[in-house]
């Protein structure tokens, strides 16, 4: 059986960030305000520190998550056919220390939307890099570089820069829903 790992947030669920962020600034911001990788990015450095001093002493983002579109109908099909590995990086190189609630966090959200993915599969990083599988699905193109025989990237707005002719440099393909993806890995797994 092929190995596919799959990426957690903005992958399979999004959302409790931004709200977060609206929280704490008293703002409607949507996801198409903002272009960046980092949503707290629409703050200046001053108040973007303050933010995540506030973020990581009381926010569970994956309380108010929302789950992608078939995200977990798909996976639990794509279970019959590959070894599914949910890889999710939870460490903040600007909180080190206090991102560690972030592991817990994940953890109890995967336990408990996802309770045909083995615990013992559930990889919580600081870097992906050294992940070796076959297959791997991500929202961040620096995930989905080096190894692996198929590449999926999950689109979101701030991976929009890239070109189809980067992505196919890189051997990425970029995907627009678990629909896709479905389509794609299901007739792959068949042909193996």
């Amino acid at each position: 059986m092929k190995k596919l790992m799959i990426d957690l947030d903005e992958t399979i669920c999004q959302g409790g960030y931004l709200e977060a962020v609206n929280d704490y600034l008293k703002t409607d911001y949507q996801y198409t305000d903002i272009p960046h990788y980092y949503v707290e990015d629409v703050m200046d450095d001053e108040e973007k520190e303050k933010f995540l001093d506030y973020f990581y002493q009381n926010v569970n983002i994956y309380e108010n998550a929302t789950i992608m579109p078939r995200a977990l109908e798909v996976i639990e099909e794509l279970a019959k056919y590959y070894d599914i590995y949910i890889v999710t990086a939870f460490v903040d190189k600007r909180r080190v220390k206090e991102s560690s609630i972030m592991a817990k966090y994940k953890y109890e959200w995967i336990i408990q939307n996802m309770p045909y993915i083995d615990p013992k599969k559930i990889i919580l990083t600081g870097s992906k890099n050294v992940i070796m599988c076959d297959v791997k699905i991500d929202d961040k193109v620096a995930n989905l570089k080096g190894y692996g025989e198929i590449k999926l990237l999950i689109d979101q707005l701030h991976n929009q820069k890239y070109t189809f002719e980067e992505l196919e440099k890189e051997g990425i393909r970029r995907v627009y829903d678990w629909e896709q993806i479905r389509s794609i890995l299901i007739k792959e797994s068949e042909e193996v």
